[in-house]
């Protein structure tokens, strides 16, 4: 029987899968195993400590951090004593934590380490509620070594003469003035020695760093400066290390402390178990509500159902943790028996990573596989012509090979008839035919050597958390890469739908999983159905939607009726009534001055199959045309201007220049093109080169890389009105 809670399951695969490999952490140039046995000891352990500490059943306690064996230990143990956790991003900024941990009425927070105790102590004050805080990694503290606490890390703070300062403590110092964002934790000890340290070489110091003087000097170094003592962070609240927590619960568990297993027994399944916020794209971000049974519905439907999973499956894990796509992944993969081992989406790591460790299984984004694309381009750029021909004729061949075959094994998606035709088919048999043994042979030569780079086991890939634009999905298809594009939302738990293994209908995200029910409805009359093929607004039902919005009624009955769940996004079924296809989202619609409707997301994947597009936005409501605004790739783009020798100072010089607007113009006349589907009206018109990217630090993207598309209709008002109005 199907386990009904996450307490119930994790007991269950301690018990049945005991001395298998769970979990994976790197050691050195080495994967190091954790046993599902060793790992329910840890979580065991860790959530016996919380309620040592006081912490009680519905507790709201923040986690903030990137994916780590770390992470999933304390989620569970969260969990298992009947609390809930409130993840974010362990790269947050301090608004973002504030307004998560101060909206959730979390009363605790663990923290991954000295980025997100930067960002949390700049807004501390304001987080009354905050009476426990725990740090996963130690943390750098100028200290003596014996009045050092256990979550901190003691750094001398001067040198063995007792008199000069430490080089260590001066370069903290400097990056300190000179970045302006680090963080700097002293002893009471280290503070008065910093205090006659400055009194009396100051004044050098304030000069060689471009200060105004020593005054200026220790006013900016007290705004970073936080005091460490008796555990505490300026008297603010007790700190803990997660070693400390776990050693307490450990020898309480030795004691006969039975306290998580029995409080675990008692979970119910519509217990909440966390609250996640929403990316806000359009608006401060939401708090979704999800229970055991939100997150059991994905965990006992999806691994039957999307592909053949089993116990010998290994998972590499590169995205974050605190996302619902990841969290979720690594539920199923403990329910399943198999191992996950944690890797980063930066290719200097994950590269080796999957040549180590060969998975059989990753969960991925877009974003990672149009950087492998952009990766393989340069690179067969740079190499030999032959190399070259062979590569681009190679993916010619193959992009016909591979799209005559779904013809005959009707496996393209058809919005207008359920079939292909007999001629159709006859012809699609004799593209097979004629190109069988070019294509194999340069499966052997070129594509055989990409799918080696992914560890040369893998079953498939599974594609989340954004769109596949439809080129990367041709070419990974061309390649024989199979990735399984799955669809839904942090408010769905999340996969509403996902390609099969045996049935992947390209350029779609599949069928809805088990216990789900997909609608298209109306955009104007959401009484009204849509009839299969047409688009409209997809909504979703089923035990996988979430219970509401945190403090937030008005928002959850904007999106939740007789148990349908307005999903936002515009979709259609296929012909058949099986597979379903995303547009765009309902609120990114752009609604020009001539009444036109236009969804941006189709055009930003296709501008964004130029080999000289880093990022684009599509913008125009109401105005009679639309623009975009594009960060280019700059690597390429300089590329372009040195092989037409173009002159230029720098980067800013470079986008300035006609022929570089030109080549944009062009690009844009190529890919939003009639023969490519677009309409007339759809013609990007007006191009604004922008110098930098689209940024978090800025305010303009999410925690999950989402643009903001209002922040920044707002911030580049005058470039769009100047590309759009023309």
């Amino acid at each position: 029987m199907a386990s009904q809670t996450l307490n119930e399951m994790l007991l269950n695969s301690k018990n049945k899968f005991k001395d298998r490999p769970a979990f994976k952490v790197k050691k050195g140039n080495q994967f190091v195993t954790v046993t599902f046995q060793e790992f329910y000891e840890q979580v065991s352990q860790f959530g016996t400590g919380l309620l040592e500490l006081g912490f009680q059943k519905k507790d709201h306690i923040g986690l903030i951090s990137e994916n780590r064996l770390e992470w999933i230990i304390c989620d569970m143990a969260i969990i298992g004593i009947g609390a809930l956790d409130v993840p974010a991003s362990g790269n947050s900024f301090a608004r973002d934590i504030a307004f998560k941990l101060k909206h959730s009425d979390s009363i605790a927070t663990i923290l991954e380490g000295e980025k997100a105790l930067t960002e949390f102590l700049k807004v501390s004050k304001e987080l009354t509620n905050i009476k426990n805080t725990i740090i996963l990694d130690p943390v750098k503290v100028f200290s003596e070594p014996e009045t050092a606490p256990l979550w901190a890390k003691a750094i001398p703070f001067q040198e063995q003469d007792k008199a000069t300062i430490s080089k260590a403590l001066y370069q903290k110092i400097c990056s300190l003035i000179t970045e302006n964002f680090d963080l700097l934790l002293v002893s009471q000890k280290a503070k008065l020695f910093l205090e006659k340290y400055l009194s009396e070489q100051g004044q050098d110091i304030a000069a060689q760093l471009k200060l105004a003087g020593v005054k200026d000097l220790e006013k900016k170094l007290a705004e970073n400066m936080h005091v460490v003592k008796d555990g505490q962070i300026d008297g603010l609240f007790p700190v803990f290390s997660f070693a400390q927590i776990k050693e307490i619960g450990k020898n309480l568990i030795a004691q006969g402390d039975h306290r998580f297993a029995e409080i675990g027994q008692d979970a119910l399944p519509d217990d909440l178990i966390t609250i996640i916020y929403t990316s806000g794209t359009t608006s401060d971000p939401k708090g979704v509500m999800l229970t055991h049974r939100n997150i059991m519905h994905n965990v006992n439907n999806i691994p039957g159902s999307i592909g053949d999973f089993n116990e010998n499956d290994r998972f590499l894990s590169v995205l974050p943790s605190w996302h619902i796509y990841e969290r979720t992944v690594e539920y199923f993969t403990m329910n399943l028996g198999a191992s996950t081992a944690y890797s980063k989406p930066f290719k200097q790591i994950l590269l080796p990573d999957l040549l180590l460790e060969k998975p059989t299984v990753m969960c991925t984004v877009p974003r990672i596989w149009q950087s492998l694309y952009k990766g393989i381009l340069h690179k067969v750029k740079n190499g030999g012509k032959l190399q070259q021909l062979l590569f681009f004729k190679g993916c010619d061949i193959g992009r016909r090979y591979k799209h005559a075959k779904r013809v005959v094994e009707n496996t393209l998606p058809l919005f207008d008839r359920d079939q292909f035709t007999a001629e159709e088919i006859k012809n699609a048999r004799k593209t097979m035919k004629s190109l069988s043994w070019v294509y194999h042979l340069i499966d052997k030569l070129v594509f055989k050597k990409i799918r080696n780079m992914l560890g040369g086991e893998m079953k498939f890939a599974i594609s989340g958390g954004g769109a596949l634009p439809e080129d990367i999905d041709i070419f990974l298809d061309s390649i024989d890469v199979l990735v399984l594009e799955g669809y839904g939302l942090t408010e769905t738990s999340p996969v509403i739908a996902g390609r099969r293994q045996h049935n992947p209908i390209i350029c779609t995200v599949g069928e809805p999983v088990p216990q789900t029910w997909v609608k298209i409805v109306d955009k104007e009359n959401m009484e009204l159905e849509i009839p299969y093929g047409q688009p409209g607004i997809v909504m979703a039902k089923g035990d996988l939607v979430m219970k509401g919005y945190y403090k937030n009624e008005q928002k959850t009955a904007e999106v939740l009726k007789d148990g349908w769940f307005n999903t936002g996004d515009l979709g259609k079924i296929t012909h058949n009534g099986r597979y379903l296809k995303i547009i765009g989202r309902i609120k990114d619609t752009i609604v020009l001055r001539g009444g036109e409707n236009v969804e941006p997301q189709p055009l930003e994947d296709k501008l964004r199959e130029s080999p000289y597009i880093n990022m684009v936005i599509v913008v125009g409501q109401d105005k009679p045309r639309l623009g975009a605004l594009i960060v280019p790739d700059f690597e390429s783009l300089q590329e372009y201007a040195n092989t037409r020798h173009l002159v230029y100072q720098d980067k800013q010089d470079l986008i300035s220049r006609k022929e570089i607007l030109s080549l944009f113009q062009q690009e844009q006349k190529r890919l939003v093109s009639k023969e490519n589907g677009f309409q007339p009206f759809e013609t990007v018109m007006g191009i604004a080169l922008l110098l930098d990217e689209f940024s978090q630090e800025k305010d303009e993207v999410t925690e999950s890389l989402k643009l903001k598309r209002f922040i920044v209709h707002e911030k580049y008002a005058k470039e769009i009105d100047r590309i759009c109005e023309k």
